[in-house]
């Protein structure tokens, strides 16, 4: 099986990023000088995927002005929900199985390792406190840890959908069809070890952008 086509979330309005989102969607913030859904596309191209499908609505028109017919478009008139936008894009999917991912997501994961579990799959990593902790014992203080990695897993918001699956017309897949998958033991976890860092602040983008450039 080799999955060639995804379906992107894209209609974020990217509140925490303002101002640089008041005018453009916010997978057309700039890192480093190029936007994050190019910097995205060039990942997915190299690793085979051949269709892109963007679920979006907000602004949508500047990805359209930018990239013409590079990508498929499918666009939102009103506010969908992950669920709802992800079971509106999928009319452009030919495939029994495509990927999906988050627009504000940058990552070096592997999608053809990722492919190999069978059924839906959720893609996991484990992240770095975003404070420095502190060992106690009765009251002293024996040690720092400066923002270790924590023993959890994240949801990385990339995953593997079938055709199969049970969307809500309106709301989030996360809230209102994962649990059940989960209940049933029907959603696959796929254990990240590499990077994955989340945009959505600008200390965020300044993260990736250092990151980028080493």
């Amino acid at each position: 099986m080799n999955v060639k086509e995804i379906i992107i979330l894209a209609g974020g309005k990217g509140k925490r990023l303002r101002p640089m989102t008041d005018n453009m969607p916010k997978c057309l913030v700039p890192v480093n000088g190029k936007p994050l859904l190019e910097i995205q596309r060039d990942c997915l191209k190299s690793q085979g995927i051949e269709k892109i499908i963007l679920a979006c609505g907000h602004l949508w028109e500047k990805i359209k002005e930018k990239y013409g017919d590079e990508f498929i478009y499918s666009v939102e008139t009103e506010p969908l929900g992950t669920g709802g936008a992800i079971k509106k894009a999928m009319e452009y999917v030919e495939g029994e199985r495509f990927f999906v991912m988050n627009s504000d997501e940058y990552s070096d994961i592997n999608f053809r390792e990722l492919e190999k579990l069978n059924g839906i799959v959720v893609a996991l990593s484990q992240f770095n406190c975003r404070f420095g902790l502190v060992d106690t014992e009765d009251e002293f203080v024996t040690g720092f840890r400066q923002k270790p990695v924590l023993p959890y897993w994240a949801n990385m918001g990339v995953y593997v959908f079938t055709k199969d699956i049970e969307l809500p017309d309106k709301g989030a897949f996360e809230t209102e069809t994962f649990p059940d998958l989960a209940d049933e033991r029907k959603l696959k976890a796929y254990k990240h070890k590499g990077t994955w860092i989340t945009v959505n602040t600008i200390k965020d983008l300044e993260k990736l952008e250092n990151f980028l450039k080493r």
